[in-house]
């Protein structure tokens, strides 16, 4: 396990992405135009894990007969379903079970397969979840306030990420980074997976840390 480990950030235009080597110190940090997989395959090509801010795969729904879930999450996939419930996370939005899939979902959907393309298999990850965990089990505040990056670049630096002016950074930036110590932690198989298995979707978190 030698690296590097990429985090990807999905917008609807652009992804920030973000490499950290096996110490914790970041190599490169880019953003790139959802129209330039090519660029974004051969930039992450030489990763040892990477990990992606965007639902992987179409949900089968493997729950829609569950009475106990919120008419929202009745489509949903095991993995949206297994954050919620085991670690109190519920996403904000829910797979879509069929195409088309427009948006930032659907340029999530290109990302993993130029990389699978590519022979990179890309783990799942949702940032919000991952920083809930690093902090807990202080209260985590909302990414777009002052307070809420404090907390997010805090939370990195206990986990040994090295890097200077971090206080900086988009959140868009720090959730690409979040997913690359995932990618990390996955590599080393610390990463903690959210699913209940039936359709083998999982969302993954950060390594338990210390108290």
């Amino acid at each position: 396990m030698t690296g590097p480990f990429i985090g990807i950030d999905v917008g609807a235009n652009r992804f920030h992405c973000v490499k950290l080597d096996d110490r914790g110190r970041i190599e490169d940090a880019v953003i790139v135009p959802t129209g330039d997989l090519a660029y974004l395959a051969d930039w992450a090509g030489s990763a040892t894990a990477v990990a992606i801010d965007a639902p992987a795969e179409l949900s089968t729904a493997p729950h829609g007969d569950d009475q106990a879930l919120g008419r929202k999450f009745v489509g949903a996939r095991c993995a949206e379903i297994a954050l919620g419930r085991e670690y109190g996370s519920w996403v904000p939005w829910v797979t879509p079970t069929a195409e088309p899939v427009p948006g930032w979902i659907g340029a999530g959907f290109a990302v993993y397969g130029a990389l699978r393309r590519a022979g990179v298999e890309p783990i799942e990850v949702y940032p919000y979840a991952a920083y809930r965990e690093l902090v807990r089990p202080a209260r985590l505040p909302k990414k777009s306030t002052a307070e809420g990056v404090r907390v997010r670049v805090e939370a990195l630096r206990l986990t040994g990420i090295e890097a200077n002016n971090l206080s900086m950074w988009s959140h868009d930036g720090l959730d690409a980074l979040v997913a690359a110590l995932i990618a990390r932690d996955y590599a080393r198989g610390t990463a903690l997976a959210a699913s209940c298995g039936h359709d083998g979707s999982a969302i993954w978190l950060p390594a338990p840390r210390a108290p």
